[in-house]
């Protein structure tokens, strides 16, 4: 049988294999309009599946790290993207199936790069909050009124809203009868909050919430002073995994560069060698080969350091 080009004049050649990969991304630009809802609230869903569970409903805390419409905005672009390239250097069909999972592993990097984000940005602010309120509480004031006092002079960001719900949240009504205490409240922020610096602090300050003030003022010191060792600490090891990082990025762009170099030069023979079912699984295996030596890198060059 001709094959297709035989049967075609070679500068439209392209067309033919255009058919197939443009309506891949029809049919899934569609189903993603039509199947908005249920995918919303699907994505609402697992947005809240993340948060641990608390012993009440009332002490339950959800920071805003990634919208609905923004995940489904990255669910359905994703999902087209793929089906329109797999559907032009395979089939359609492997092209819908291959989608849905691309859509579902992008919007779970979204949501893990926007809590490393909202993480990163609530450590930024910690140490001088905590530096203000040790302030304040050997001031004289007590740990309610120290943090208002900080809340004041705090800027937008993620640990003023957690710190306002923590504060609006007190002597909230619990499905039991009883009245939520300052200590009650801290020690559920503790448990949900994402920021393992910030959850290691106010497991410190719920033991403190019930002691006297003297006792809060002197544990608040002692946590801004070892959090200060600490921060300088980290940022001496990050300081010295910042080459494991640059010569990551540098091994895997060389490998990245030389592969669209391939690409560019050699296209028709990649085209050929990656369109088959296991060309596809080879073409996975050679992307995260070239791909590892970056991920590595910032992997390995992260500092978590929360003994304070």
């Amino acid at each position: 049988m001709p094959g297709i080009d035989s049967l075609t004049h070679p500068e439209t050649a392209w067309l033919v294999r255009a058919v197939p990969a443009l309506l891949a991304a029809l049919i899934t630009m569609t189903a993603t309009f039509i199947f908005r809802q249920p995918l919303m609230q699907f994505l609402a869903r697992f947005d809240r599946s993340r948060s641990p569970a608390v012993c009440d409903p009332a002490l339950v805390w959800r920071p805003a790290l990634l919208g609905t419409n923004t995940a489904l905005l990255l669910a359905g672009g994703a999902a087209t993207l793929s089906s329109l390239v797999l559907g032009w250097i395979g089939s359609i069909w492997f092209a819908l199936v291959a989608a849905p999972v691309v859509a579902a592993l992008v919007v779970r990097i979204g949501f893990a790069v926007s809590q490393s984000r909202y993480n990163r940005h609530l450590e930024r602010e910690l140490t001088p909050a905590i530096g203000r309120l040790s302030a304040l509480l050997s001031g004289g004031l007590g740990l309610r009124t120290a943090l208002e006092r900080v809340l004041t002079d705090m800027g937008d960001g993620p640990l003023r809203d957690e710190w306002r719900w923590l504060l609006r949240q007190q002597g909230t009504p619990l499905a039991d009868g009883s009245i939520a205490t300052l200590r009650q409240v801290i020690a559920a922020l503790a448990a949900q909050t994402s920021a393992s610096r910030h959850a290691t602090l106010l497991n410190h300050l719920a033991v403190a919430a019930d002691q006297p003030q003297d006792l809060q003022a002197r544990r608040c010191a002692a946590a801004y002073a070892a959090l200060q060792v600490s921060e300088r600490r980290r940022e001496e090891a990050l300081t010295e995994l910042a080459q494991m990082r640059y010569s990551g990025l540098a091994v895997g762009g060389a490998g990245c560069l030389m592969a669209l170099y391939l690409i560019a030069t050699q296209w028709e023979r990649v085209r050929i060698a990656y369109s088959t079912p296991l060309g596809m699984v080879f073409a996975v295996i050679v992307t995260l080969a070239l791909l590892a030596p970056m991920i590595g890198g910032f992997l390995f060059s992260q500092v978590e350091d929360v003994d304070y």
